[in-house]
């Protein structure tokens, strides 16, 4: 019966995931000169071609930063606009050293927690939009950022993949971009009332996506698995 488990799983257990040796398999990326981010919390959606309304299902080029020796530094991937629908396939590829390209697929937004909700009087501290972290840096000067839970791998997931969580920012200075009349100051109430007039957020970006340390890949499980049916096995006859 164990061996009819192994038999029955499917091709993943035989994964090869993104390889994330040497180094952290870190990878640290931002907006090439003239690419901005487009973002709204009243609807949540991401653009990283900056076009607004956000969610265009753009691909822009981004920059590898820095980060670990397994992507190469300097060099372009792409990311394409968060939509409302996911897991989103292909969400951004990027070169690696050798072989690929990595390519990293959306599973899901991860939402804020221990945070009180962002209100249009909110001018202080950090809060949340239910997708959006925001954070008063000084009296001008907001942080917003947002959390994903990605999967990397090469050339197809079928054969293994990468937990990874990326954190995508960007941080807004002075008066918004556009805005004009007495609530135009980068304060956490200002941009949510900008935001619901119709209005999207640009500004540069930045993020770092790691690999989360500790998840059995597919075969692991397979194994476990066949383990734990042995071990009923013997339990069994021993009873008997």
């Amino acid at each position: 019966m164990a061996l009819a488990l192994i038999a029955i799983t499917p091709a993943s257990v035989f994964a090869t995931p993104l390889a994330i040796t040497p180094g952290n398999g870190q990878l640290i990326k931002g907006n090439q000169s003239g690419t901005l981010l487009s973002v709204t919390s009243v609807t949540p959606c991401i653009a990283f071609s900056g076009l607004a309304p956000a969610c265009s299902g753009t691909a822009t080029p981004f920059v590898v930063s820095g980060g670990d020796p397994l992507f190469k530094t300097g060099t372009t991937g792409t990311i394409a606009d968060i939509k409302t629908t996911f897991p989103i396939t292909s969400f951004e590829t990027v070169q690696l050293t050798a072989g690929g390209p990595a390519i990293f697929d959306l599973l899901n937004i991860i939402a804020p927690t221990g945070f009180s909700a962002c209100t249009t009087s909110t001018n202080s501290g950090a809060c949340e939009t239910g997708t959006f972290t925001l954070t008063q840096q000084s009296a001008s000067q907001v942080v917003i950022s947002l959390a994903l839970n990605e999967i990397g791998y090469t050339g197809s997931k079928t054969t293994g993949s990468t937990p990874y969580i990326g954190v995508f920012s960007t941080t807004l200075s002075g008066s918004i971009a556009g805005c004009t009349g007495p609530n135009c100051s980068d304060t956490i109430g200002d941009i949510l009332l900008w935001e619901a007039g119709g209005n999207a957020i640009s500004s540069s970006w930045s993020a770092t996506e790691s690999p989360i340390p500790g998840v059995p890949e597919p075969m692991t499980f397979s194994l476990m698995g066949a383990g734990l049916l042995g071990l009923g096995l013997v339990a069994r006859r021993r009873k008997s």
